[in-house]
């Protein structure tokens, strides 16, 4: 790796400083909460959250203290600065400072660590999420807040996106246009809602629904609503039923339509991305895992449905579950800021060079993976097949002291008509010291 000379810098102070051991990643998930599968309302999520590494790298333009670089490598995995690239590139715009401050990617997926700053006002917090945000040469973008520092009103974030491969050496641009802060989350909300005494079909005004007109969806039956066209839905504001402290949302309606259960919401607030979802806790409180969909769809003058976001559709086949033993509670989330602006700065790519790569040929379920490489950043599989169930294989490296290396998030796409899955996890893997690596009850060695 060729340096310049504030890299020089960056370097050198790296190598002379020792830090105290600190497991980021511990420290990061305990103040996640993800017990539930969020069926967002406005935006794609990504196939699951993952949980980060911090990586701050807070320097002037050329003026770099070794003060800093302590505060710095203090919250900083040693293994992390061999694969991380530092970049410091910053933009300015209505008072707030966005700078990139290091970068990696391998050949799936590429991280960025761009740090928000205030210097004006409190619009910049611990919850901020990035809204209509693009990198380029990537896809399936995902952010997550990794640290804040309430004394500077910076927070760290890490974006991660698909298309790794295509950046190596490349110069890549960061655009951020507009940002949500000042998060309001309701959890835990129980309706009070008796599941028993809601009406089904024939009892039911139900209105058709082109699936071909609508934003969008999620869930893991909306593949099956996507397929069929046109659906029945529920028709718009037959009831009104609002829950203490929430004013931006309400149920217009509810029923059972062929055994499953339809939860009907209006988002009528100011938030440009209200949204949340329901979910169902048995005596104990635990979750119930059922499978559901949400379809999103707006209305005209007339209740006649057309392309809009104003209405979501919840959908949960109920049919094996006893409704006696569950209640229904939901999750709803709005933000008080919305920001705009313009913060954009080119920066380049540096890959991850060390990888491991074997052939394969293992069976899973209605999926067969072709091939198994290994970098720093995870496992990516390569295989054919459906590749419904991915997200639910039990993988780990296998390292030459006996350690096991776990993985806890899992991304899947298509590309060239095969189908690939990165696993990764919560700190880089040591490739020199990967023995193999366990995909269910396989076992795939690694010379």
């Amino acid at each position: 790796m060729r340096y310049d000379a504030d890299e020089k810098l960056i370097k050198d102070a790296l190598d002379t400083i020792k830090t105290p051991k600190y497991n980021i990643g511990l420290e990061v998930e305990k103040k996640m909460k993800n017990k539930k599968l969020s069926l967002g309302h406005k935006r794609p999520a990504a196939a699951a959250l993952m949980i980060c590494l911090l990586f701050i790298f807070s320097t002037g333009v050329a003026a770099a203290t070794i003060k800093s670089f302590n505060n710095v490598l203090a919250l900083v995995s040693p293994g992390i600065a061999s694969i991380l690239y530092p970049v410091n590139v910053s933009d300015e715009d209505k008072g707030i400072k966005m700078e990139v401050v290091a970068a990696m990617n391998d050949d799936e997926m590429a991280v960025i660590y761009v740090t928000m700053q205030d210097l004006t006002g409190n619009r910049v917090d611990e919850n901020i999420d990035l809204y209509n945000y693009s990198l380029t040469g990537t896809m399936m973008l995902n952010s997550q807040v990794v640290h804040y520092d309430e004394k500077t009103q910076t927070a760290t974030l890490r974006i991660v996106g698909n298309g790794g491969k295509s950046l190596n050496n490349k110069l890549a641009g960061i655009y951020i246009n507009s940002f949500l802060s000042d998060k309001q989350i309701h959890d835990e909300v129980n309706t009070g809602i008796n599941l028993l005494d809601i009406g089904k079909t024939d009892q039911l005004q139900l209105i058709p629904l082109d699936m071909d007109n609508i934003p969008g969806g999620g869930g893991n039956l909306y593949s099956e609503y996507r397929n069929q066209g046109i659906v029945n839905i529920l028709k718009p504001e037959q009831m009104k039923i609002s829950f203490p402290g929430i004013d931006f949302m309400y149920i217009s309606n509810m029923g059972y339509i062929e055994d499953r259960l339809h939860i009907q919401t209006r988002w009528v607030g100011d938030g440009v991305d209200d949204h949340g979802y329901f979910y169902f806790v048995d005596s104990k409180g635990d979750t119930v895992n059922i499978d559901s969909s949400r379809i999103s769809f707006g209305t005209d003058e007339t209740g006649t449905t057309q392309y809009g976001s104003e209405y979501s559709e919840y959908i949960f086949a109920v049919e094996d579950i006893d409704l006696n033993d569950v209640e229904l509670m939901g999750y709803f989330v709005t933000n008080g800021n919305f920001t705009t602006g313009k913060w954009r700065t080119t920066f380049r790519f540096e890959p991850v060079v060390e990888e491991k790569r074997s052939a394969a040929n293992i069976e899973l379920n209605s999926w067969t993976a072709n091939s198994v490489s290994v970098s720093p950043m995870g496992v990516t599989l390569v295989g054919s097949g459906e590749g419904d169930e991915l997200d639910k294989i039990k993988i780990s490296a296998n390292l030459i002291d006996g350690s096991k290396h776990t993985f806890d998030s899992t991304r899947v796409y298509r590309e060239n008509n095969m189908t690939r899955a990165k696993f990764t996890s919560s700190s880089p893997l040591d490739i020199s010291k990967l023995e193999s690596v366990s995909i269910n009850e396989h076992v795939v060695k690694f010379d």
